[in-house]
């Protein structure tokens, strides 16, 4: 297995051979002996297109590519309960939920010596205490994988006082856009006489969308009775008034874009003031289960419910804090767009 590990990282090739040191009968071989190229394949989702902007130093509050879990809002860890003892830990959306979904892409320290994640037996804001990843001398280590978002104790022992609901870090998360950009084709346009109608570019990142529209009248739609009036330069479905009402969206996908559209509109941004309810009917969705709402980067499970056929959106249990969530794909980036509450 060493010789394999050697082989694959170090040299980018695969293991034929025994190796060189082996007391196995067999052709020996020294892995720049090996010819069959191997390398590690890195799907494109992997990859962080915006790392660049990671600062050297981690940032004392949310950017937009860098989340930060602090002291005063630590990251609780639920238990593994395929593992017995209290062994293994994992970055869930719901802490103590085993079935919710994972949080990875915690960021390491080749980005910086103090993004190291801190490990606390109790939650660090009320006198949690900070476990040493050498151990307390009693053979009680641990290693975090930050890709995976899993921690666990490695030592003999497990740290004395550790329970399935009393492990918190501290740490960064990258929240940017992932995927690998793709160069167009450039065309001189001073070459070219051109008569469009409409042209729409758009760049995104995981949060953040600038767009723009020539020429294309699109319309302005009322959240109460979605009566078209004025066209405008952009789509926006608009409630001014605060009176707790319930409006129903339904939910599509604009095939040639690949985003989401609300009652036919593509990718439209949402206002609604605090107290009112919006829902999504996403039973027209093949696949209705990755339509979720989120804030920075994270799914916001309080005041939103979900059913098989429709997101229940109530902002009256919103933090007043919030002011901005996302309606977007949990697998696919760039297919929502804004929730603004004023």
């Amino acid at each position: 297995k060493v010789d394999f590990l050697l082989k694959k990282l170090g040299y980018s090739a695969t293991k034929t051979g025994i190796a060189e040191d082996e007391s196995l009968s067999g052709t020996k071989k020294a892995p720049f002996a090996e010819a069959i190229a191997s390398p590690l394949v890195v799907p494109n989702t992997s990859i962080w297109q915006e790392s660049s902007t990671i600062p050297s130093t981690p940032p004392v509050a949310d950017t937009e590519t860098v989340e930060v879990y602090g002291t005063s809002n630590a990251f609780q860890m639920t238990s593994d309960n395929t593992v017995s003892g209290n062994r293994t830990f994992l970055c869930r959306v719901g802490a103590g939920n085993n079935s919710s979904d994972m949080v990875g892409d915690w960021i390491d320290t080749q980005f910086g010596a103090d993004y190291i994640v801190n490990v606390y037996k109790g939650d660090p804001d009320s006198g949690g205490v900070k476990l040493s990843s050498a151990g307390s001398g009693s053979d009680d280590t641990w290693f975090f994988d930050y890709s995976a978002g899993v921690l666990n104790f490695n030592g003999t022992n497990v740290p004395s006082g550790v329970t399935s609901t009393n492990i918190y870090i501290t740490a960064y998360r990258y929240v940017g856009a992932k995927g690998v950009v793709q160069d167009n084709v450039t065309t001189q346009l001073s070459d070219i006489e051109l008569d469009i109608d409409g042209i729409t570019e758009k760049l995104i990142s995981l949060d953040q969308r600038i767009e723009q529209f020539v020429g294309i009248n699109t319309l302005l739609l009322k959240l109460e009775d979605d009566t078209p009036e004025t066209p405008v330069s952009y789509d926006t479905f608009t409630d001014r008034l605060s009176d707790g009402s319930t409006t129903i969206f339904q939910v599509g996908l604009d095939t040639e874009r690949n985003v989401y559209t609300l009652e036919g509109i593509p990718q439209p941004t949402v206002q609604l003031p605090r107290g009112d309810i919006i829902k999504f009917d996403i039973s027209n969705l093949s696949n209705a289960n990755q339509f979720q709402i989120y804030k920075n980067g994270t799914a916001l499970t309080t005041g939103v419910t979900y059913t098989a056929d429709m997101v229940t959106v109530d902002t009256s249990q919103i933090s007043v804090a919030i002011d901005k969530i996302f309606y977007r794909n949990s697998v696919i980036a760039g297919m929502g767009w804004i929730i603004e509450i004023t």
